[in-house]
C-alpha cells in the first residue's frame, strides 16, 4: 500500500532491555571476534535518572559522527578522507587528466575527488601488457577498511561534539574525563553498529561513572558495497562500458561531415573532399557519452525499468545498456550511471595530425574510377560515475555511495585484461540465534486478531529479534494462530508481527518464561476519503483578519496533506500523505489508522498574482537624513506559485470516527490575496505566509478535522 512505512521501530525502552539481556546470549554463544558485540559494551552499567541526559548526549554524538563519516565515505568511494593520513593512509595519484589518475576530480577547482574502483593503471598510450588496478577499500578489518576509517573518524569527532560537556556544566554538572576514547565499528549485515568506550565521571551532588555508549546507524552498507563490487566485476569481465562506446560510435558514424568518421566503409568515387577534425570528433564523442551513459541500468534494482520499442535495432541498442546482475535482486537499491562532459577523456584516431580523411585510390587503367576507403580506429578512455542509492536508509533520509569505473577502447576493441574478480565482503559471522537447532523452547502459541473486527488475522509474519539480529519464525494460519518453537537462552527478545495494511507491532517476549502464549491485536490501516477546505484570512481596512467560514479551494489551488503519527512504544512509526485540488469533483484517498497525529497542510495557488513595487519614505528624525527607497515588485505564476495557506496542528483521530464515517474533511488557513485589488497589495502582505503556524494554534478549536459520510 502506498504512503506507508513498512519498518519495525527500534523502541528506546525495549532497546535498553535488549542490550542487556541479548548480551548474555551473544557472549555465551557467538564466535564473533572480541569487541564487536554491542551488548557486551553496555550491559551492567546502571545510571541514575538524573545522568541519563549525559549518556544520551554522548550516544547522540557517536551517532552524529558515525552518520557524518559514513556519508563522507559514500561521497568518496569508501574513503572518509583521501588526503588525511590520520583517517586513511591510502595514497592516490591525482592529475588533471582523469584517465591518468587513480581518482576523478569532480569539477575544476573542486576538492571533491572520487576514486576508481576499476581503471587502467598504465599510461594511456601503453603498449604490450597494460596494467589495471582498483582503488576499492576493504569493507572490514584491514587498516584502511571503511570500518577502521570510521573508528578513527568517530574518535576524532567525539571530543569536538561533546565540547567539554559545556552544555551540562552550565546546568551545575561537573564532568571529568577518566581516560581516552576507544571506538569499535561493526558493519553488520543490515546496519552499522558503533561502540564507544569513553570513561567519564559526572557529579551533581552524587557521582556516577559512565563508560559505554552505543549508536546504531540504519545503513545497509554491506549490501551497497557488494552491489558496487558486482557492477565492478561485470565491467572487468564483460567490458560493458567499452561495448557501449563502440556501439554508440557505430550508430553515430557515417560518410557525412556532421557525423563521426565511420569505423569501416568504402565508396566508389573519384577523389573526396570529405574531412573531419580530430578535435571536433573528440567533442562529439564527449557529447554522445554525456547523453547516453545515463541510459545504463542494473537489472533487478529499484529503478530498473525496461522499455519496449517497435524498432528491433533501437531495442537492441537500448538493451545493450542493461547490466545483468542475475544472482540476486536488489529491489531496495537504485543504481545510476553518468558521464559529464567536463570530465576529461583520452581520445585518439589513426589520422595524420588533426585532419582525418579517407584513403583514396584510382585505377591505373581507368582513371575515372576511384575508391575511397574509410577505416578509422578509435582509442577512447573515459570515466563513468556509478551512484548506488539506498532510499530507505537513515530512516527514510536515504544514503548515496559513489565510485568511478573507467572504459578503455583501443583500435575499436576493449583493451585486453585478465579477469581477476574483486571479492565481495564476507558477512560477519552470525550467532546461532537463527539456527533451527537453537529453537529449543516449548511450543509457543501466537494468537493474532484484527483490533477492529476482532476476527483472526492470517498471514501475519512473525519475527524474533535479540540485540539487532532478527529471525523469521513463521506466519499465522487462517485462524490467526502460529504455533512454533523459539530460540532458547535469549533474554530480552522481541516478537514483531508484520502484515500489509496493518501497523507493525512489537512486544517483549521471553520464550523461556512460564507463559507459553502471546495474544496480540493488530491495528488495521484503513482507506478513507479525504477533502481539504479552507478558512480564510481576508484584508479589511489594511489588516488581515481570520474568517470562521468554510470555503472551497480555488480551481488553481493545490493542497498537500501530511500526517505523522505519534506511535506508542509497541507500534511502528507511520506517516501518510494525500493531495487535493480545487478542480476535483471527488475526494482523494488517504490511508490512516486511529491515533494522535501532527497534521500539516500546504496550499499552493498556481495563478498569476502581482504585488506591485512601492515607494517608501522614512523620516530620519532629528539626527539623520530622511530615506526614500522602493520595495521591489513580487510576482507569482503557474511556474512560481503563491504559498496561499497552511496548517500545523496536533490532532487526534479516534477508532469510532474511522468506523462510523467514510470521509475526513481537513481545514487549512488560506490567505485571500487575490480578492485584494492590485494597487492595495503590499509586500508586507506576504508576511502572512510565516504566520500560518501561529494562526493554527490560535484558532485550533476551529481548524480540527470533521467527519461525514459521502
Amino acid at each position: 500500500m502506498s504512503n506507508k512505512k513498512a519498518q519495525v521501530t527500534i523502541f528506546a525502552i525495549i532497546g535498553a532491555i535488549i542490550l542487556f539481556g541479548g548480551g548474555l546470549f551473544f557472549y555465551s554463544q557467538s564466535r564473533a571476534a572480541e569487541g564487536i558485540v554491542p551488548d557486551v559494551y553496555t550491559k551492567g552499567e546502571k545510571i541514575p535518572a538524573e545522568f541519563d541526559a549525559i549518556k544520551k548526549y554522548v550516544d547522540d554524538c557517536a551517532y552524529k559522527a558515525s552518520v557524518d563519516g559514513l556519508k563522507l565515505a559514500g561521497e568518496h568511494g569508501g574513503y572518509i578522507s583521501m588526503v588525511d593520513p590520520e583517517i586513511s593512509t591510502a595514497s592516490f595519484k591525482i592529475v588533471p587528466e582523469a584517465t591518468e589518475s587513480d581518482a576523478v576530480i569532480f569539477s575544476s577547482g573542486s576538492s571533491l575527488a572520487i576514486p576508481y574502483w576499476w581503471h587502467l593503471q598504465s599510461v594511456n598510450n601503453c603498449e604490450g601488457k597494460c596494467m589495471y588496478s582498483s582503488e576499492r577499500p576493504e569493507l572490514r578489518e584491514s587498516e584502511n577498511s571503511i570500518e577502521k576509517q570510521l573508528e578513527r573518524y568517530v574518535k576524532r569527532n567525539m571530543k569536538i561534539c561533546v565540547n567539554n560537556f559545556e552544555a551540562f556544566t552550565e546546568q551545575g554538572y561537573k564532568v571529568e574525563e577518566l581516560g581516552d576514547i576507544k571506538v569499535d565499528v561493526v558493519i553488520a549485515a543490515r546496519d552499522v553498529s558503533v561502540l564507544v568506550d569513553y570513561p567519564i565521571e559526572a557529579d551533581k551532588g552524587s557521582k556516577v561513572k559512565i563508560t559505554k555508549y552505543y549508536a546504531n546507524v540504519p545503513i545497509n552498507l554491506e549490501r551497497v558495497y557488494n552491489l558496487a563490487t558486482k557492477v565492478t566485476n561485470l565491467e572487468e569481465e564483460h567490458r560493458f562500458l567499452e561495448n557501449a562506446v563502440i556501439n554508440l560510435i557505430a550508430s553515430f558514424a557515417s560518410v557525412d561531415k556532421e557525423k563521426l568518421p565511420p569505423v569501416t566503409d568504402m565508396r566508389f568515387s573519384y577523389g573526396s573532399t570529405l574531412r573531419w577534425s580530430k578535435s571536433d570528433v573528440r567533442k562529439k564523442i564527449k557529447g554522445i557519452l554525456n547523453s547516453y551513459i545515463g541510459l545504463f541500468q542494473v537489472d533487478g534494482t529499484h529503478n530498473f525499468e525496461r522499455n519496449l520499442f517497435g524498432n528491433l535495432l533501437k531495442q537492441r541498442l537500448y538493451d545493450a545498456f542493461i547490466v545483468p546482475v542475475v544472482e540476486e535482486k536488489y529491489n531496495d537499491l537504485a543504481v545510476e550511471f553518468s558521464y559529464l562532459d567536463f570530465w576529461p577523456i583520452y581520445f585518439d584516431l589513426n589520422c595524420d595530425g588533426d585532419i582525418c580523411e579517407p584513403e583514396s585510390a584510382n585505377s591505373p587503367f581507368l582513371n575515372f574510377i576511384g575508391i575511397q576507403r574509410y577505416n578509422f580506429l578509435y582509442d577512447v578512455s573515459y570515466p563513468v560515475l556509478i551512484e548506488i542509492k539506498e532510499p530507505n536508509a537513515l530512516n527514510g533520509q536515504g544514503y548515496n555511495f559513489r565510485f568511478f569505473l573507467e572504459g578503455n577502447l583501443r583500435n575499436n576493441e576493449p583493451l585486453p585484461v585478465e579477469f581477476n574478480p574483486l571479492q565481495a565482503a564476507e558477512i560477519n559471522q552470525r550467532t546461532y540465534l537463527c539456527d533451527y537447532e537453537q529453537r529449543q523452547s516449548e511450543d509457543i502459541t501466537i494468537n493474532v486478531l484484527d483490533r477492529v473486527s476482532k476476527k483472526p488475522s492470517g498471514d501475519v509474519k512473525v519475527t524474533y529479534g535479540v540485540a539487532g539480529e532478527s529471525c523469521y519464525i513463521g506466519s499465522t494460519d487462517e485462524n490467526g494462530i502460529l504455533m512454533a518453537k523459539f530460540p532458547s537462552g535469549a533474554v530480552g527478545g522481541v516478537v514483531s508481527l508484520l502484515k500489509e495494511d496493518y501497523l507493525t507491532k512489537s512486544k517483549l517476549f521471553d520464550a523461556g518464561a512460564e507463559k507459553k502464549s502471546l495474544d496480540v491485536e493488530l491495528e488495521p490501516i484503513i482507506e478513507k476519503n479525504v477533502v481539504i477546505k479552507k478558512k480564510k484570512l481576508v484584508k479589511d481596512d489594511g489588516r488581515w483578519e481570520f474568517v470562521d467560514g468554510t470555503f472551497e479551494l480555488d480551481e488553481e489551488e493545490q493542497a498537500i496533506l501530511t500526517l505523522i503519527r505519534s506511535s506508542s512504544l509497541e507500534e511502528q512509526e507511520y506517516s501518510t500523505v494525500a493531495e487535493f485540488t480545487g478542480k476535483q469533483s471527488e475526494p482523494s484517498k488517504l490511508n490512516i489508522a486511529p491515533g494522535k497525529y501532527e497534521a500539516a497542510v500546504t496550499l499552493m495557488l498556481y495563478k498569476d498574482l502581482v504585488v506591485p513595487k512601492k515607494k517608501v519614505h522614512k523620516d530620519g528624525g532629528w539626527f539623520s537624513d530622511d530615506i526614500d527607497y522602493t520595495l521591489p515588485e513580487v510576482s507569482f505564476s503557474k511556474e512560481s506559485p503563491f504559498l496561499s495557506g497552511g496548517l500545523n496542528l496536533n490532532i487526534t483521530i479516534s477508532s469510532k470516527e474511522l468506523e462510523e464515517y467514510n470521509t475526513i474533511v481537513f481545514y487549512a488557513i488560506g490567505q485571500d490575496l487575490e480578492s485584494v485589488s492590485e494597487q492595495k497589495r503590499d509586500i508586507t502582505d506576504l508576511e502572512q505566509m510565516s504566520k500560518y503556524e501561529k494562526y493554527s494554534n490560535v484558532y485550533a478549536a476551529l481548524l480540527g478535522p470533521t467527519f461525514e459520510n459521502r
